[in-house]
């Protein structure tokens, strides 16, 4: 992402962006703006001896985040790298504007994101967020006119009963990739839910789902315990693609999350 590593503690034009925190500091001291609590931030893993951030946002507070021009940048850049490095070479952008990025995160109840950027620089380095998932409504938004994307989930999983929530828009700078980044995010992403069932109450099965394409992503999210539950295939021409592709729903059960805000080990 162009990152100094030797840059003075500050963002663009010398300015700690918002959301950034250096260890040992707290966001929740900054006042809040517009009636929106500031977002909590807190130390993330050492990478390559350079320490990151994380920090949870609310899609409020994210609206005001000034990180969104680079963050939806990562993101076009990590899925337009994930697929070309497998021959899907995708056209045009993944995300077309800063508004399509937030539109997508969504702002229906229980929404989050995590962003984890260079404590030093405030570029953001990955990201994941999660938000409650219901099959009848993305079904029913079809029925009504809307468009059917290529990557929209529309069943449940199977035997699925309690809290289903879908982990969405995870993305790593692709001069990072495989330093454990996504598995981290994914930890606290899973922690996250767990919290937010648990202030519900209730003793409840929690399901996480995920779509993704095959090629692409398909193994990566198999090793971290997802299973397939149905899978879409476009021939080859679809989309710009030589071969085509498949694009997998995949969920898992979530049992065993760390605490949410608990800084897990990075994996070799």
């Amino acid at each position: 992402m162009g990152s100094d590593p030797h840059a003075d503690g500050k963002g663009t034009n010398g300015i700690l962006l918002p959301g950034t925190t250096i260890p040992g500091q707290h966001t929740r001291e900054h006042p809040a703006e517009n009636g929106v609590s500031p977002p909590h931030s807190f130390p993330g893993p050492t990478i390559d001896g350079r320490q990151t951030t994380t920090t949870l946002y609310e899609p409020a507070q994210l609206a005001l985040s000034p990180i969104i021009p680079t963050l939806y940048r990562l993101i076009n850049k990590a899925f337009k790298h994930s697929h070309n490095s497998i021959g899907i070479p995708f056209q045009g952008e993944r995300l077309q504007t800063e508004s399509e990025y937030l539109k997508q995160v969504g702002a229906d109840p229980g929404t989050f994101v995590y962003i984890t950027t260079w404590t030093d620089s405030g570029e953001p380095v990955a990201t994941a967020g999660a938000h409650r998932y219901s099959g009848e409504e993305v079904m029913a938004a079809f029925e009504g006119g809307g468009e059917r994307s290529t990557f929209n989930r529309v069943r449940m999983p199977k035997g699925a009963e309690g809290e289903v929530w879908e982990l969405k828009l995870m993305a790593v700078d692709v001069g990072f990739s495989g330093k454990g980044l996504a598995g981290h995010l994914m930890r606290l992403v899973d922690g996250e839910v767990m919290r937010r069932v648990g202030e519900i109450g209730g003793e409840r099965k929690v399901w996480m789902v995920i779509t993704t394409v095959t090629e692409a992503n398909g193994e990566f999210y198999r090793k971290r315990g997802y299973v397939e539950d149905y899978e879409t295939v476009h021939g080859p021409g679809f989309m710009g693609t030589p071969k085509g592709f498949r694009v997998v729903h995949m969920s898992r059960v979530l049992c065993g999350c760390l605490p949410t805000h608990q800084t897990p080990a990075l994996a070799e």
